[in-house]
């Protein structure tokens, strides 16, 4: 596939990156179009994507508008795919004996019977706003929802066989002329569907740095017994990291609420600080060649509710909040999330 972005993380770094990503958690089929399409059909809650397929034969441009997630499943949800069994990349790899994300998720090496070779490959195009661009990232980590970073947000993707392209083919804007090119095209993220809960506690308060501060959120004070105490929040978004964004950063409060990588796909969504807290050593300095002394405070992120009783029970995360969704149809749905700012070893 063209331009698309390999590099895998380390499976040292995506344990750390688990561990330090955690954030505060716990609140309350398509038919073939004969003519041109409509670009992007009425929106729905599992995210609506019209794919475009040219194998490179006579045939030429074909298209299907499918419910879907994102990029990868959109064009396993055509029946260009079901009939003509492909290869695709995993969303997951397994190195090390981790299993990590796989930012090759979607890309596709076989598909309606053509197989990528030294001449030909599955090129990728994405409608970004109102332009064709060439795709230069796997198709997975392109997703068609309204609070999605704007670089990769799309509900439209064309996949074309043939020698590696340079610019958008002119057959394709030709089978599309007559299309409306229009908001519709994105899924807006709104109601319960769209609802993720966030328990947030801090463990850490004779921190220096974290005891008595103020937090705004939403308008309302939280203040740091409370977070000791533990909080409740809830935030609608179309991943959990976005759902968390929306929770703590909305009407006025302060974006610095919520810091993480929005670098799509390798670190996206590994969460810096929430409110200002962050990965701080709290063990092990005085031995700065030993790091097997060493402790850290850092945000714990476990699916579901944090038990303080039965902490057999509460479950790390394996992977940070954007790899989540509060959607059925999402590759891994989760919906009650817990932050705890706690030490730990790593």
């Amino acid at each position: 596939m063209l331009n698309i972005n390999k590099k895998l993380i380390s499976a040292l770094t995506l344990v750390v990156a688990v561990v330090m990503v955690a954030s505060p958690l716990a609140f309350m089929g398509g038919s073939d179009n004969a003519d041109a399409p409509v670009l992007g059909a009425a929106s729905t809650a599992n995210g609506t994507y019209t794919i475009f397929v040219n194998d490179g034969t006579s045939a030429g441009w074909q298209s299907q508008v499918v419910n879907a997630y994102d990029g990868a499943q959109a064009v396993q949800a055509t029946s260009f795919w079901t009939s003509n069994a492909g290869v695709m990349a995993a969303r997951t790899v397994t190195e090390y004996g981790y299993e990590n994300l796989n930012t090759s998720y979607g890309d596709i090496t076989t598909f309606m019977g053509k197989t990528e070779d030294a001449n030909n490959v599955w090129n990728v195009y994405v409608l970004i706003g109102n332009n064709w661009v060439i795709g230069q990232d796997a198709i997975g980590y392109y997703k068609c929802f309204s609070d999605y970073s704007a670089d990769w947000q799309t509900a439209n993707i064309a996949l074309e066989y043939g020698a590696d392209a340079t610019a958008i083919p002119s057959s394709l804007d030709d089978y599309i002329s007559d299309a409306l090119i229009d908001a519709s095209a994105i899924t807006s993220v709104s109601g319960e569907s769209f609802a993720v809960q966030f328990y947030l506690k801090n463990k850490m308060s004779d921190i220096p740095s974290v005891s008595g501060q103020i937090y705004d959120v939403n308008g309302n004070l939280v203040t740091a017994t409370a977070l000791t105490n533990g909080v409740t929040v809830k935030g609608y978004g179309s991943d959990a990291y976005l759902a968390l964004k929306n929770a703590l950063n909305v009407s006025g409060a302060s974006d610095d609420n919520v810091v993480g990588s929005e670098t799509i796909p390798s670190s996206y969504s590994w969460i810096t600080t929430i409110f200002g807290m962050g990965t701080v050593q709290t063990q092990g300095q005085d031995t700065p060649s030993d790091w097997t002394d060493d402790i850290y405070a850092y945000w714990n992120q476990y699916n579901g509710l944090y038990s303080e009783t039965e902490t057999s029970s509460n479950v790390l995360s394996p992977f940070t909040l954007g790899a989540y969704s509060p959607l059925t149809s999402a590759p891994a749905t989760q919906a009650v999330f817990s932050m705890v700012y706690a030490e730990g070893g790593m």
